[in-house]
């Protein structure tokens, strides 16, 4: 071999050793950024993997919080109907203390009330005299009551109670009555009238000689009376006596406008409307309802009294069957002429209502 060709070797093995170091590096560059790209891949992967794991957390997270509840919607009590209303009446006058000097049932008096009342039955006390009075809510049946228990001479403050009875058993057409449509029914018509506005006696002992005790006693059942009708007049109990007008608040306040009747009971009502000598109704505006009776006696017989019941419903009252409205008032006293003392009380009686 030449020198030149030698050199030409040497250059030709230069060359080819250069050229597999290229591809040797290459290959190993190659390698590495394969084994990089693969190094991220797997990360990734493994990145991913972890994320549902992260998600499935963050929702058993959210999961655990406690659950907030909607405010319960506030219950409204709707108002007791008329209907409601007369039995739990009834139902508290038979659990009142009849015995005591001031009881309750179905309310709490607060101590205003309790005594102011209280001052109002030693007015009487103090001045040698005897008085009961039951007051009744019409708008609950809650009731109150001072010596309600004690029989006491009714004189002619039965006479209204009477007449409802008539009415409400019955006995008399009170339709017929109110408009007179008969002979007989206008007889009555004065009757009544006379009755109820002025007291009168004998228009009253006629009635009674016609249709005598049994209406009043038939109309008093169920109510839970011990007392009632004994003769024209009697002894009650101011929480009979307070039965007789809550029975009478049904019947006469208590009918639709469209009720067979209703025109003979707004009639009655209307004859009950400034009463002789009522101490409730002296207490009240023109705009309120008092449908009363006083009764009175001045020791005719050796009996004496000065009496007043019925009720009292406020001005702009309407459809009392759905929601009644006011109270009933029963007061029995042996205060002969003593006006000042009745109109006290029934005024007392009144702002305790109406604070109620």
């Amino acid at each position: 071999m030449t020198d030149v060709q030698l050199d030409n070797a040497i250059v030709r093995h230069a060359q080819s050793a250069s050229r597999w170091k290229t591809v040797c590096f290459s290959a190993l560059l190659v390698a590495a950024l394969s084994a990089a790209s693969m190094g991220v891949a797997a990360h990734q992967t493994s990145a991913s993997a972890a994320a549902p794991a992260a998600s499935a957390t963050a929702t058993m997270q959210s999961q655990a919080q406690p659950t907030v509840s909607p405010s319960p919607t506030p219950t409204i009590t709707p108002t007791p109907t008329l209907a409601q209303v007369v039995p739990a009446a009834f139902a508290n006058l038979n659990q009142l203390d009849g015995s005591s000097t001031l009881a309750s049932a179905g309310v709490e008096l607060n101590e205003m009330q309790r005594s102011q009342l209280m001052e109002r039955i030693e007015d009487f006390r103090a001045q040698g005299y005897q008085a009961s009075f039951v007051v009744v809510d019409m708008r609950t049946g809650a009731a109150i009551a001072s010596y309600g228990g004690m029989p006491m001479y009714t004189a002619s403050s039965i006479k209204a109670p009477y007449i409802v009875s008539l009415a409400q058993t019955g006995a008399v057409d009170i339709n017929a009555v109110a408009t007179s449509a008969t002979a007989d029914a206008a007889g009555l018509n004065q009757l009544i009238t006379q009755t109820l506005q002025v007291s009168d006696n004998d228009t009253y002992e006629a009635l009674y000689k016609r249709f005598g005790a049994a209406p009043t006693m038939q109309w008093l059942a169920g109510t839970g009376a011990t007392t009632g009708l004994n003769g024209y007049y009697g002894d009650v109990t101011a929480i009979d006596l307070a039965r007789m007008w809550v029975n009478s608040y049904d019947y006469l306040f208590g009918a639709s406008a469209d009720a067979a009747d209703a025109q003979g009971r707004t009639w009655l009502a209307q004859q009950m409307r400034s009463s002789l000598n009522s101490s409730i109704a002296a207490v009240h505006g023109e705009g309120e309802i008092v449908a009363s009776k006083a009764g009175w006696i001045y020791g005719e017989g050796n009996l004496y009294a000065y009496n007043d019941a019925g009720i009292v419903i406020p001005a702009g009252s309407m459809q009392l069957s759905e929601k009644p409205q006011g109270y009933v008032l029963a007061m029995l006293t042996n205060a002969c002429a003593r006006d000042d003392l009745l109109t006290a009380l029934a005024q007392t009686v009144d702002d305790a209502m109406r604070a109620a």
